[in-house]
């Protein structure tokens, strides 16, 4: 089967061919399953006016760079998913986040307080909008303002080569679609609970859609 894309130039040898070799959405989450390391939790509040009071769930992650590399830039991992279709990626990060939700919780169990409780972190991560993502403060996802194309799928390219020469909002953000990031850190953030359900922000409703036509999406 035809990858749904390939790598420019600006992606190493060794790197395109390791990449290319995964066959199944598998075969690209299970090292962030199963080796990841849990580094930080808090129950983060929202900051702006909308969802005053609402709090969720987050976690920071450490993961080898060849398993972020899988997750995040493998023609079969977590943003192909949505590429091949919305409901495919939504499945695809609900997958992941059951995976994931034992060792969060075990992390977390300790650090929880009566505010907050851990059937609130349970909760938070059960949600429709708990996401994984990668660490956008981590110098590996920096933004720029430069076209650097090294994922060589169209759909994206394109929108990235509109956004240099147009400098919409619109799409900026495609301008980190087309990157294939090098770090180590992910991040997985719960839905926004109020009293203990959720409270879905609507300004974040197409998230998959983003990643489905920019190849990014600010977290």
């Amino acid at each position: 089967m035809t990858p749904l894309w390939d790598f420019t130039n600006l992606v190493t040898t060794e790197r395109r061919t390791r990449l290319l070799k995964l066959h199944s959405f598998e075969d690209a989450v299970n090292p962030v399953i199963f080796t990841s390391i849990v580094l930080a939790y808090e129950p983060e509040p929202y900051k702006d006016a909308r969802l005053r009071g609402c709090k969720r769930a987050s976690f920071l992650l450490s993961v080898d760079p060849h398993g972020y590399d899988a997750f995040f830039n493998s023609p079969v991992g977590y943003r192909a998913q949505y590429c091949l279709s919305v409901e495919k990626g939504k499945s695809a990060n609900r997958q992941l986040m059951d995976a994931l939700k034992p060792k969060l919780l075990a992390f977390a169990e300790r650090l929880t307080t009566a505010a907050f409780p851990l059937n609130n972190v349970r909760a938070s991560l059960d949600a429709i909008d708990a996401k994984i993502w990668i660490d956008e403060t981590e110098a590996a996802a920096a933004i720029s303002s430069q076209l650097q194309i090294e994922i060589d799928y169209r759909p994206w390219v394109e929108r990235a080569q509109r956004a240099d020469a147009i400098q919409e909002d619109e799409f900026i953000e495609a301008l980190r679609g087309v990157r294939a990031p090098f770090g180590r850190r992910l991040v997985v953030k719960g839905g926004w609970l109020d009293d203990g359900s959720e409270k879905r922000d609507a300004t974040k409703s197409l998230r998959s859609e983003w990643i489905a036509i920019n190849g990014f999406v600010l977290n």
